[in-house]
């Protein structure tokens, strides 16, 4: 008997998801890609993949009328006799007859530009009904490479995997990234989006969390601008209220849909490099409203060199109830590359089941935007089958398949302790390159560095040459999320013939506040100002010019800590209290491969000519910190076993900072030191983007303190700068130039035009560059302000290798110029 009724089960199971599935092809044979397909005067629905293969889910016994739509081609219906079991309906989509006969054009007048105002004018009357709603949405993802270098074949890690366990072949062709996720998601005008995820599956992950979401797939362009990806960049949309500064248009078609008359419209940017976008656009010729759109924007006009292209496909369908034409499937198609390789990433959204009259209370929209149900990763086959909006193609099946059993073999018992038994060899070459061993429970790990650590090797003419290593230790629990560390750095210099060692043990705790605690000490050779250069930067100034801008003193210090975070994490705080012994050093190294005249300058940031004088003299002081960053406005994803907040770009970052040196050896170095920052980034329209970083701090009991515990602002010697120090630090200033004791304000100003204004030179807007200006000021209160004003190019380069930045800048002491000089940056994220 419960053989029959499990029998039973799964025969009703299949009648309940028995599909309509086929493919559609032009009258040529070409398959037809992301066209829709859907349930007449229902919002059950799906999409055709890449192949043209579409199914679609029918519940119930019954005849139904199906419906076929794709831009540019006649609408078809078919009727189905549906009676339980799946049905295979190959469709041929002909091409619309477009006609241009009825169309009266006055002279001097293009009909382009009146649908244009027409869509512009009724934007808020076509949105109307979709002010708020709910939905039901399905997401697709896929990264795929088109071709790799072989170099990177070699090389390129894929989730820690090699790229044969990914399926790319030896052309360097395949799926890289596959996943799918079915959500509900509520929307309210303007800009509140949650989304809470049923379903989500990624091709050969454990986890199974993807991060298609619908926030990255909700582009409105009925709104002004359009920011694709969170790239950082306006894109000004083809009914946007200033579109004829953009755009010109010119009427190619119009075609019938039912009813609607239908205006299909070559969309052409004034300049290519604007942020701009290119193609066809569909408009309903009696409102205005958008039927559909078929639009490209280049990387150039993203202002993103390594990307070739993105594509966006929308689809649209009327909706009876609010009169309005509403979004039904999404397709982003993009494609970039660098060095030789060239990669495409396809998003494919589906809209259904939409609910324009939902009941959102105050609580519905608060600070969590996603959220992931519990068993979101763990659905069944069958589920998908039933509620995937988009037909596998046999790419996307084999990859499933391939990398599921990868991830099978991979999660084995005697796989993975083959993986720690290799990894934990010790051979040769390991007291050289390193070594890390991990316990069969995989709750202990130790690591060595071995001796060719290049973090560890460098130059100053303090040490000389210097060289070092690292111990690890760590105990973690994964049931109970908790891990104990301990490591050890040491380091020997050759010049000065010195060893140095530092330790730390710290414990992170499971909850919450995200908790740990930590104990530090031991002998280090630091900056009197860690953050004026980067160590390997002096080294390479050092050795190549002779010029050593690092001023170093030896410090042993021993200090015990705490850092949490609090109030959803909109409160971080740490705290920290110990004792530091300062001692002079000197130079003992004079090598370099320059061969010119110039000497080193002496340690002695104050006195550089002077090689036997020190700011400090040998003094201890005990010191007491605490800090407190504050976050407005966060959010946060929610996912089964924790929680991401995200930053609110509409505030700015508050930090506030306290610091006590007390029971010093001199009365005199004692003080208090109270200091606050705020900074932020704002985008200006389509117009460019502002940011700003101000300090400020004051000095309590501050008679005449350490050299070491002065405020020290960030200069620059080198005329380079590596990274995002544009907002932390001065160009021209000299190291050690302003240090003082005293109170103080720090302001930096940085306008990035994002090519608004380049865009509009003839010539230069080809070139992708962007205008950037800046302003720097440090004011102190025994000192006239120190101020510089910069001007240059960011995006800077040739091709795709605009990786550079260019800074002209003028510094001025109060009134009086000081100096002019050049920048030249890199930058960080490319």
């Amino acid at each position: 008997m419960r053989k029959i009724t499990l029998l039973f089960a799964f025969f009703i199971s299949l009648c309940s998801f028995a599909q309509l599935k086929g493919i559609i092809k032009d009258k040529d044979g070409n398959p037809v890609s992301f066209a829709t397909v859907i349930v007449d005067k229902t919002q059950n629905g799906t999409i055709s993949n890449e192949k043209g293969q579409y199914e679609l889910t029918l519940r119930q016994s019954g005849t139904y009328t199906i419906v076929y739509q794709f831009l540019g081609f006649k609408t078809e219906r078919i009727v189905v006799d549906f009676q339980g079991q799946s049905i295979e309906r190959n469709i041929v989509l002909t091409e619309e007859d477009f006609q241009l006969d009825n169309i009266v054009i006055n002279v001097g007048k293009n009909p382009a530009d009146e649908i244009i105002r027409k869509a512009i004018k009724n934007k808020s009357q076509n949105t109307a009904g979709l002010a708020a709603f709910k939905a039901d949405f399905y997401s697709k993802g896929l990264i795929k490479t088109l071709k790799l270098p072989k170099i990177l074949m070699k090389n390129v890690k894929v989730n820690d995997g090699d790229l044969k366990d990914t399926g790319i072949d030896s052309l360097g062709r395949g799926i890289v990234y596959l996943s799918e996720t079915v959500s509900e998601i509520q929307y309210q005008k303007p800009d509140k989006l949650k989304e809470h995820i049923v379903a989500s599956k990624v091709s050969g992950s454990d986890n199974g969390y993807s991060f298609n979401t619908a926030d990255e797939s909700f582009y409105d362009f009925y709104e002004n601008f359009i920011d694709i990806g969170e790239i950082g960049t306006k894109l000004v949309s083809p009914i946007a209220n200033q579109a004829f500064s953009y755009y010109r248009y010119n009427l190619e078609a119009t075609f019938q849909d039912g009813d609607a008359v239908i205006n299909k419209i070559k969309v052409t940017p004034k300049v290519k490099t604007q942020p701009v976008f290119s193609g066809d656009l569909y408009l309903v010729e009696e409102t205005g409203a958008i039927y559909g759109m078929d639009l490209k924007v280049t990387g150039s006009s993203l202002q993103e060199p390594i990307i070739e292209e993105i594509n966006i496909n929308q689809n649209f369908f009327y909706d009876d109830k609010i009169k309005s034409w509403v979004k039904r499937s999404q397709n982003l198609d993009l494609t970039f590359g660098v060095f030789g390789a060239k990669v495409q990433g396809v998003f494919l959204s589906v809209f259904n089941n939409y609910n324009f009259v939902p009941e959102f209370s105050k609580q519905t929209f608060g600070k969590e935007v996603l959220s992931f149900a519990k068993d979101a990763n763990k659905k069944d086959s069958l589920f998908w089958d039933s509620n995937r909006m988009f037909a596998l193609t046999d790419e996307e099946i084999h990859d499933y398949h391939f990398k599921d059993s990868i991830k099978t073999v991979k999660q084995s018992p005697e796989y993975l302790d083959s993986i720690r038994r290799k990894g934990n060899k010790f051979d040769f070459f390991s007291p050289v390159s390193g070594y890390c061993y991990t316990s069969p429970k995989r709750n202990f790990t130790f690591a060595y560095d071995g001796l060719i650590s290049l973090d560890k090797i460098g130059f100053n003419t303090v040490q000389g040459f210097y060289m070092g290593s690292g111990l690890e230790a760590v105990f973690s629990d994964k049931d109970k999320k908790t891990a104990t560390t301990f490591r050890v750095n040491f380091d020997y210099g050759f010049a000065s013939e010195r060893f140095r060692s530092y330790g730390y043990v710290s414990h992170y705790f499971a909850g919450v506040n995200k908790s740990f605690v930590y104990v530090k000490g031991g002998t280090q050779i630091k900056q009197f100002h860690p953050s004026n250069i980067d160590e390997r930067l002096n080294a390479v100034f050092s050795l190549l010019t002779r010029k050593n801008y690092a001023k170093y003193y030896n410090n042993e210090e021993v200090y015990a800590g705490y850092s949490g975070r609090f109030l959803d994490e909109s409160l971080v705080l740490n705290t920290t209290i110990g004792y530091e012994q300062r001692k002079p050093l000197f130079n003992n190294a004079n090598g370099s491969l320059y061969s010119g005249s110039r000497s080193y300058t002496s340690n002695d940031p104050l006195q550089p000519d002077n090689f036997i004088s020190s700011p400090i003299d040998l003094h201890h002081i005990y010191k007491f910190k605490l800090s407190a960053d504050i976050y407005l406005g966060q959010k946060y994803i929610s996912y089964p076993d924790q929680k991401i907040y995200m930053r609110n770009p509409d505030y700015p970052k508050i930090q506030l900072y306290y610091e006590k040196g007390f029971a010093a050896s001199e009365d005199n170095y004692n003080y208090d030191l109270i200091a606050v920052k705020l900074n932020q980034t704002l985008n200006v329209s389509n117009k460019g983007q502002l940011a700003y970083a101000v300090k400020t701090g004051h000095y309590f009991n501050e008679n005449n303190i350490s050299f070491i515990d002065r405020k020290h602002f960030s200069g620059n010697e080198t005329h380079i700068n590596l990274g995002d120090g544009y907002l932390n630090a001065f160009n021209l200033l000299p190291y050690y130039a302003l240090s003082t004791n005293k109170s103080y304000a720090e302001v930096h100003l940085e306008y990035d035009f994002k090519g608004f204004v380049i865009n509009k030179i003839p010539l230069l807007n080809l070139t992708g560059w962007n205008i950037v200006v800046g302003y720097h000021n440090a004011a102190l209160s025994d000192n006239k302000p120190y101020q510089e004003f910069t001007a240059g190019l960011s995006n800077f380069g040739i091709g795709k290798f605009k990786f550079f930045r260019l800074d002209y800048i003028r510094a001025y002491n109060g009134s009086k110029y000081v100096k002019d000089g050049i920048m030249i940056g890199i930058k960080k994220d490319f």
